[in-house]
């Protein structure tokens, strides 16, 4: 049973007044032995979070803001804040307090009360990340690959394609039993409705988690919704099951963090952003990773926190201080955007730092391959543009290199699991499709991954994850190109 205003104040003794009021944030006298980060109750059941203690008076972040008066007596209730967590919470829709707001009634089960802020893992709990995560999405698969563990930071302008990209990959990882939680900070709830109607569509919405903070709520609830997010994921991560949580955004995140500084009246650092907002972002994100739990076994959150850039610049003040937190990013261009790519992803100017060691000797050469490829490709497209006459190996090179970009061309519904990224490139390098147009390569691609969802490929798929080599590779498709490709033109 939940206890209350009068629970508490019998409980520890001590009571406090409002002294003023300042939007959702106020300041409390009469609690001598007040801690930070302890949870409040106020006479009217409104909740908040101590922020800080100043001489006479502590500032506290009021969850609920209704009601708020002058004078009003605060009880202190010696404890943190925790929010309520249960295996039912997958496929619903929450809040910060891990309440239900999806209309589907209330979260059945036992539920455990689990801290917002708690310790990341120590360095010798920690495993080095070597396990693959697979995103359904061929370019970053291949050129910029995340491992289980790792925080990526998926990073570009507004409507570049961020969102889309990750729901493939929550949808590709939901699908082996991955928890995917994601995290809506401060955003519209259509937004949140539209994520919810992706999952349900391709039938992951039973291991994913949203964690929902619109724009309406206090700009204290908008911070707070990242910690309940990674609290719900430590959840999971600690019965054993790997875990991925997006914040959607980190940038908004901020943004809300600093309104709340100013009205503290805290002086702004660099672009107005408050001093420890670094600190801050680093010590939710520094409690992902991939560890070994006592038993041996190795389980992981992978954090893919979101920054948005205006215009391109990806030296942002706070975007800048994210990729020094992260293991490294991917940049969705709002050039290659206009150019129609989708995903709009600038891979020369993507990083992934520990992603590669996830990846065989296949992989890696094949990476090289292509981004040697299409690096050629760009410098011979300038020179193409000048109208002058092109050498037979140039133009094989844009010839590849405009195959190459079919391949990596997604949209929303597609994934691409990996051996069929190989195949499909295999089937390029043995020249399956040279001197065949666009569109007889994107109706291949599609018929192929069409086929592969019925799983008609098992055969081709355990050849090719066997293959070591790119002759291997390449062999391969040869062999099977007759039997699978050419049998969808009959």
């Amino acid at each position: 049973m939940t206890k209350t205003f009068d629970d508490y104040l019998k409980e520890n003794g001590e009571i406090g007044h409002i002294q003023s009021i300042v939007q959702s944030i106020v300041y409390v006298s009469g609690l001598p032995s007040l801690r930070p980060r302890e949870l409040v109750v106020a006479e009217g059941g409104q909740r908040g979070i101590v922020q800080s203690l100043n001489g006479e008076t502590a500032e506290i972040l009021m969850l609920e803001t209704a009601n708020l008066t002058n004078g009003l007596s605060v009880a202190r209730t010696n404890e943190t804040f925790q929010i309520p967590v249960s295996d039912a919470i997958l496929g619903r829709i929450v809040n910060p307090f891990g309440l239900p707001i999806d209309g589907a009634g209330p979260i059945e089960g036992e539920r455990k009360l689990l801290p917002l802020f708690s310790e990341a893992p120590t360095f010798v709990q920690r495993a080095k990340v070597n396990r693959p995560l697979e995103t359904g999405v061929a370019m970053v698969d291949l050129l910029v690959p995340i491992g289980y563990g790792q925080r990526e930071l998926v990073i570009g302008d507004k409507k570049t394609g961020k969102s889309t990209f990750l729901l493939q990959t929550m949808t590709s990882e939901a699908k082996k039993g991955v928890i995917c939680i994601y995290v809506s900070i401060g955003k519209r709830l259509s937004d949140a409705k539209q994520v919810e109607t992706y999952l349900k569509k391709t039938g992951v919405m039973q291991n994913c988690v949203l964690l929902v903070a619109s724009s309406a709520d206090p700009a204290t609830l908008i911070y707070l919704s990242a910690f309940s997010g990674m609290a719900i994921a430590e959840h999971f991560r600690d019965l054993g099951k790997d875990v991925i949580i997006i914040f959607d955004d980190l940038s908004n995140h901020a943004k809300f963090y600093r309104e709340i500084s100013l009205l503290s009246k805290r002086a702004p650092g660099r672009g107005s952003y408050p001093g420890n907002i670094f600190h801050l972002h680093a010590s939710l994100l520094e409690r992902a990773g991939q560890i070994q739990t006592a038993d041996g076994k190795i389980v992981s959150i992978t954090a893919l926190p979101v920054a948005e850039t205006l215009e391109g610049d990806i030296t942002g003040y706070i975007q800048t201080n994210l990729m020094a937190i992260t293991d490294g990013h991917i940049f969705f261009d709002i050039e290659e955007f206009r150019k129609g790519k989708r995903p709009a992803i600038n891979p020369s100017l993507s990083v992934s730092r520990v992603g590669n060691q996830t990846k065989n000797a296949l992989e890696r050469t094949l990476a090289s391959q292509i981004r040697e490829t299409l690096a050629k490709y760009q410098r011979d497209l300038e020179i193409a543009r000048f109208g002058v006459e092109l050498p037979e190996s140039t133009k094989a090179v844009i010839e590849q290199g405009e195959k190459i970009e079919l391949i990596f061309h997604q949209d929303v519904e597609t994934i691409m699991p990996r051996d069929l990224q190989l195949f499909s490139l295999g089937l390029l390098l043995n020249g399956y499709w040279t001197g065949k147009p666009a569109a007889i390569v994107k109706v291949d691609l599609i018929r192929l991954v069409q086929k592969y969802q019925k799983g008609d490929l098992q055969f081709m798929a355990k050849q090719i994850n066997k293959a070591t080599k790119l002759e291997d590779l390449v062999s391969i498709a040869k062999i099977y190109s007759g039997k699978i490709v050419e049998e969808m033109h009959v």
